[in-house]
């Protein structure tokens, strides 16, 4: 009998329950909908941040630490806001690194979700560019 924390257990328990459906038709490849396409990594970087509504002004500046980032989005963290406030609406977030290995590199993306006991803020990217 399979310990109740292991993997396969988690495995079928997924397989039987009613998000599996979403997952599915999300998914193309259902055998790897619980695994990450991309690997993340790791860092601790500055950067200056921008919550922007959906004509295009920005709602909020800030600042934030790049925790970590995979070619698909980012984890800002320890978001502190210089000006503005946390909209109510749709927006989309901005940011750009303001030091250390990957300074220049800039992103934009939507939010995919908002951790306020950590002030954390995951990004899904629309684009990402470097100013040369």
């Amino acid at each position: 009998m399979p310990k109740a924390s292991s993997h396969r257990v988690t495995l079928d328990r997924i397989k039987q329950s009613k998000a599996r459906t979403r997952v599915v038709s999300d998914n193309k490849n259902p055998k790897i909908a619980c695994r990450r396409e991309f690997r993340r990594e790791a860092t601790n970087q500055r950067v200056e941040f921008r919550l922007i509504d959906p004509v295009g002004g920005p709602v909020a500046i800030g600042t934030a630490v790049l925790l970590d980032y995979s070619p698909q989005g980012a984890l800002l963290g320890h978001i502190m806001f210089d000006d503005g406030f946390w909209p109510d609406g749709d927006f989309s977030v901005s940011f750009r690194v303001t030091g250390g290995p990957h300074e220049g590199v800039s992103a934009y993306g939507t939010p995919t979700r908002f951790a306020t006991s950590r002030a954390n803020l995951a990004v899904r990217f629309d684009g990402l560019y470097v100013k040369l």
